[in-house]
């Protein structure tokens, strides 16, 4: 018994043999001469219905290869499309990263007395997203790229692939594009460094504002919030206010860009002013920074003075 499977390739294979046998019958009458006699009048209807059904059959044939040969180069097509696609994505990636260096260039350029030591964030670490961790949580694209063995006193902070081999110390700021603060070295191995966030909440900065020139300070919080403080109630302050680091202290070089001005949170009443402040670099999204080694003044030791002696005469 012929298994099921295998009737409708049967069937299909009977099917093709009488359409072709049809199509060579069609073809033998057509090309026969039939134009002269007293059948002439009979069958010369039939032989134009065969000779249409014949071109027909042809015309469905041929419109079978050409589907398929469009089909094919539709194949060919979407391939290239993809492609295509794929090497847009490598070009826009590439003009990401050189958008990065052209920027993180122009701060060198600026500031042509510092050191600077380029560096890739291989780690961040926000301990407030990641305290309830777990591998199908929201926070697990947040959490996957922190080094599990490396432990920090810092809340929020950035792991770079640079250490003490590449002249990083403790202290040294941290700055993105454009310069904007990142925060500094608060830990450093032989081949990696921790960053202290701005947003960290043992970090303190002293600031400046832009269009002021009034002086206050920049702290983080456990919430990930800049908060701006210390601000005298005489002095004028407004949202989209522009804050730098003031260099008083002698830990931070004067005139990073800190952050803007997002909301002031204080009220007429108040000895000082109290606003929030929107951070100048994108610090959940750095991928490229640059340490800076910069000599504070507090750090130069004073060369002593010469005593002259006199000789005795």
């Amino acid at each position: 018994m012929t298994p099921r499977s295998q009737q409708p390739s049967a069937s299909l294979a009977i099917v093709l043999v009488v359409i072709g046998l049809v199509a060579l019958l069609i073809n033998l009458l057509a090309a026969a001469p039939i134009n002269q006699g007293p059948l002439s009048v009979v069958l010369a209807p039939i032989q134009q219905a065969l000779t249409s059904a014949g071109r027909f059959i042809g015309d469905f044939f041929r419109s079978l290869g050409e589907v398929a040969a469009l089909r094919e180069r539709a194949d060919a097509l979407q391939r290239q499309v993809n492609d295509l696609n794929a090497e847009v994505t490598r070009l826009r990636e590439f003009q990401a990263e050189a958008q990065q260096y052209r920027e993180l260039l122009r701060f060198a350029q600026d500031n042509p007395s510092y050191t600077l030591i380029g560096a890739d964030v291989i780690g961040f670490n926000d301990a407030t997203l990641c305290k309830n961790f777990s591998p199908r949580g929201t926070s697990a694209g947040v959490c996957a790229n922190v080094i599990a063995s490396e432990s920090s006193p810092f809340l929020r902070y950035l792991t770079l692939n640079v250490g003490e081999r590449d002249g990083v110390r403790v202290g040294m700021p941290v700055v993105s594009g454009g310069g904007a603060l990142v925060g500094r070295v608060g830990k450093v191995s032989y081949a990696t460094a921790q960053v202290q966030l701005i947003t960290d909440p043992a970090s303190f900065i002293n600031v400046r504002l832009v269009k002021s020139r009034a002086t206050g300070t920049v702290s983080g919080s456990e919430e990930g919030i800049l908060r701006l403080e210390n601000v005298l109630q005489t002095e004028p302050l407004e949202v989209g206010d522009q804050i730098v680091t003031s260099g008083l202290g002698g830990l931070l070089p004067a005139s990073l860009p800190v952050g803007v001005v997002e909301a002031i949170v204080s009220s007429d009443v108040e000895a000082q002013r109290t606003a929030i402040v929107r951070p100048a670099a994108a610090l959940n999204r750095l991928e490229r920074v640059l340490v800076v080694d910069w000599a504070s003044p507090l750090q130069i030791t004073p060369q002593p003075t010469p005593v002259i002696v006199s000789p005795v005469r």
